[in-house]
């Protein structure tokens, strides 16, 4: 037989690996792709989110690629808008590679029981070929939710109570994992083992759960059909969890009447960084002058710790290498979390009391684990923890195995701590075989785990206190829950309590930075970024409120970062806000204006089709009109617009870029108004593709071109930074610079993001403005489409007036990980102004 591989948890360091997942079983291979079913219209307004009845009416959109095997639904059975997430998966040595959903969003919306056949709370994501087979020395795919979130697509950012990724609306692109307190579900996609493919997934709460999670497999063996003995087939065990329950519920998640494992929406903001008065190292719940959330108000539990997850929320609190003869967080860290790689599990042993003589004498509870029955020798391995007694655990009557009521080793969906250490498999008649020595070992109890320096004891939740809801969770990091499926076709439920008892934060938008509390000071700190924003032309700050004791959350009045325009800002330690918010419903960023060069503007996207309209412009009649128009290859290949229509009689192409093999375009149009009423401007493409247009009203342009320049290029792994630009030489006494950045085809994770614009000095390094003081470029901030998936980005400089003499443009292109793969185009133009 052979095994699998063990997923990594995002959290927690694996001992040896103890999942004896049996033979694997034949995979239905659908010829045809995965198959296409459609919903009845004819839903009962009583039909459950998350039922057998809801989940086999939920229609499957048919792959993008025909050759996907494997697809995802996000399901949110929630009573509120939720964000959905994913991280991107890699094997070894390979790029970590991003997904997408196909509805182009990741926003789920809640679930309305009064139209079940809405489907707007569902999400559907191809599972790409980069994330099949093993990825021992990789990672593996993770899906997870995310709660409270304020959020912006456009400009690619969001922050949520729970499950939030550094600040990021797709977290997939920007390579990102869940922090602590998420439920996440974890995956090895299509496994081959001989002429089988297999898929192997977990629910993970080692750091801890937000909303209860299920995976419900469609299609698919009912058992493993070679091996019918598996009692880790998923469909034999669904459901994992116990739908419309909830570890975030007064009585749940709790010692006795102690919360100490639950993480309140007031925790969030007392987790202080150093210093004191601190800044709060997690600063993203808006709060009163006395530390009490606000904006919504309500002190409500927002995630259940696992006993690991304990040890590392908000931080680790401790790391590899510390003392835990001296240190208690150290040796509790150690005990459940298996952090320290120095640990010697794995050694040969008959007794847990041998395990010691190879840990220098520190008990950390380990277990001497015999796989293979309590009469062989075993191995020094990592053990989990209950606060109660296997029989608690046991299921309703008649789950019971045997006839002395030994526990069933399974299934999930009756028994909530399965495979603990000789319980039964119900599916083996064999006495000789039956026995389920090979999972787990014996459990500790959380009341023997004491500090011996102080006699502290640690604390202790319990993995049988998650698995009474999460019955099927992974909750320690060697616990043997993961389950075996061969199905075309997988939802992941969200199906948390939600209506009163355990409520979700409702989601909104980024905030205005003059509407927050006064204590975070906000006219004070517009003064004190005034320049940035007015020179620099700032779109976000980051607003934070320090720990000045007794407990006085105040802003200093000047303490803000000012600009927060990159992707990449974290911004966990604030509130992330706009100084001037963008219109409501807005899809993309209109360029910048001024009264002297350009008076108005408008911008325009779409996500894919032919039609591409702009916003709405009022010019005067006789006024000249710029109009910059960007296409990537996403969905086709792509030439120059077929045709433009609109506020001018016709319009006349100025300059254009093409990538080679029609990789994308970048074009400028320059026409004249015929009219002084409000007017739009319309682009017809010539295949269907991701498009922007930015149009401008420049009333000074004389309709000449005086010079342009253009570059272009292929990243292929690039090292940390890669920097595009262009150098042309003016003649003429005032001339207006235009620009635009392109990238194309990028598909391994992280998203490469534009960053800083420069200015007119030729060393990137250190630029200056362009007239050395204040004349910087103004641009309209990087783009992030939400359409585009992790394929595509664009940004413009909205204008700058330059003198004569040599222009330099040019922008970093920024990536972490120097894994990404890009085309880009750059281009600038110079038009001549009337004095």
């Amino acid at each position: 037989m052979t095994s699998a591989v063990c997923p990594v948890p995002s959290y927690g360091k694996k001992s040896n690996c103890l999942r004896q997942l049996v033979s694997a079983a034949s995979l239905i291979i659908l010829q045809a792709g995965l198959l296409l079913s459609f919903g009845s219209t004819a839903q009962a307004q009583q039909v459950v989110c998350g039922s057998d009845d809801y989940l086999a009416n939920l229609p499957v959109k048919p792959p993008k690629n025909p050759k996907t095997t494997r697809q995802i639904q996000l399901v949110n059975c929630a009573d509120q808008i939720v964000l959905g997430a994913a991280n991107a998966a890699r094997a070894a040595g390979a790029p970590p590679w991003p997904v997408f959903p196909q509805e182009n969003t990741w926003v789920m919306q809640a679930f309305d029981p009064a139209n079940p056949t809405d489907y707007s709370n569902v999400l559907t994501i191809d599972i790409p070929s980069e994330w099949y087979g093993q990825h021992q020395g990789g990672n593996t795919g993770n899906f997870w939710v995310r709660t409270g979130c304020r959020y912006d697509p456009v400009s690619n950012r969001a922050q949520c109570e729970t499950g939030g990724c550094s600040g990021q609306y797709d977290c997939s692109s920007g390579n990102i994992s869940p922090p602590p307190g998420t439920t996440i579900v974890e995956w090895t996609f299509y496994q081959q083992f001989s002429t089988f493919f297999f898929d192997f997934p977990d629910i993970s709460a080692v750091n801890g759960a937000n909303l209860t999670v299920d995976v419900s497999p469609r299609g698919g063996s009912d058992l493993d059909p070679q091996n019918p003995k598996n009692w880790h087939w998923l469909k034999w065990d669904y459901p994992l969890t116990v739908h419309g329950a909830d570890l975030r519920e007064p009585g749940n998640c709790a010692l006795s009447s102690n919360n100490t494992f639950k993480i309140f929406r007031s925790d969030i903001d007392k987790t202080i960084s150093t210093g004191s008065p601190g800044y709060p190292l997690l600063g993203y719940v808006v709060v009163d002058g006395s530390g009490n959330p606000t904006m919504p108000t309500g002190n409500y539990a927002l995630s259940c710790l696992s006993n690991c997850g304990k040890y590392k929320f908000p931080v680790e609190v401790a790391k590899p290498g510390c003392n835990p003869v001296t240190d208690s967080n150290c040796y509790f860290w150690d005990t459940f979390c298996a952090g320290d790689p120095g640990i010697q599990y794995g050694q040969a042993c008959n007794t847990d009391a041998d395990c010691l003589q190879y840990n220098n004498g520190v008990d950390y509870h380990i277990a001497c684990f015999k796989k293979s029955g309590p009469n062989n020798p075993g191995a020094c391995e990592l053990r989990g923890f209950f606060n109660s007694t296997v029989a608690l655990c046991n299921g309703p009557a008649g789950t019971k195995c045997g006839p002395s009521g030994s526990q069933c080793a399974a299934p999930t969906s009756s028994i909530a701590c399965t495979n603990t250490y000789g319980s039964i498999n119900p599916l083996d008649p064999d006495n000789s075989t039956k026995y389920d020595w090979a999972d787990q070992p014996i459990v500790g109890k959380c009341s023997d785990v004491i500090f011996v320096g102080t006699g502290k004891q640690g604390a202790c939740i319990g993995d049988d206190t998650v698995h009474k809801i999460l019955h099927g969770a992974y909750t320690w990091p060697n616990d043997p829950q993961v389950y075996q499926g061969d199905a075309p076709v997988y939802r992941i439920i969200f199906s948390p309590e939600g209506r009163g008892k355990a409520p979700i934060t409702a989601a909104q938008v980024l905030p205005p930075c003059d509407s927050l509390p006064a204590n975070y000071m906000p006219s004070q700190n517009r003064t004190s970024c005034s320049g940035v924003i007015n020179n620099q032309n700032a779109e976000l700050a980051i607003a934070r409120v320090r720990n000045q004791p007794p407990n006085q959350w105040q802003s200093t009045g000047s303490d803000w970062p000012c600009a927060a325009g990159s992707q990449r800002d974290a911004a966990d330690n604030g509130i992330l806000c706009y100084w001037n918010p963008p219109p409501a419903n807005y899809n993309c960023l209109a360029p910048k204006t001024d009264s002297t060069y350009v008076t108005s503007s408008a911008c325009g996207r779409i996500d894919s089709g032919t039609s591409l309209l702009s916003g709405s412009i009022t010019p005067n009649s006789g006024d000249p009109l710029i109009l910059e128009v960007s296409i990537p290859q996403v969905l086709n290949s792509v030439s120059l617009p077929s045709s433009i229509s609109g506020c001018a009689g016709s319009w006349t192409p100025i300059a254009s870029q093409a990538l080679n093999t029609n990789q994308g375009v970048i074009a400028w149009y320059k026409g004249t108004s015929n009219t002084s009423s409000p007017c739009q401007v319309t682009v017809t493409t010539a295949s269907s593709n991701p498009a922007e247009l930015k149009l401008y009203d420049v009333p000074k342009f004389n309709g000449t071109l005086e010079t342009m320049s253009t570059m272009s290029g292929n990243c292929n792994l690039c090292g940390a930074q890669a920097v595009t630009a262009g150098t042309a030489t003016t003649a003429f006494a005032s001339d207006l610079q235009m620009g635009a950045l392109l990238m194309v085809n990028q598909t391994p994770a992280p998203i490469t993001y534009w960053q800083n614009w420069l200015s007119n000095g030729p060393d990137q390094s250190s630029p200056t403005c362009i007239d050395g003081n204040t004349n910087c470029p103004r641009d309209d901030g990087p783009d992030y489409l939400p359409g585009h998936g992790p394929y595509s980005g664009n940004s413009d400089v909205g204008h700058n007036q330059v003198p004569p003499g040599t222009q330099n443009f040019h922008y970093n292109a920024n990536i972490i990980s120097g894994q990404s793969k890009f085309t880009w185009v750059g281009m600038a133009i110079y038009l001549e102004l009337n004095q």
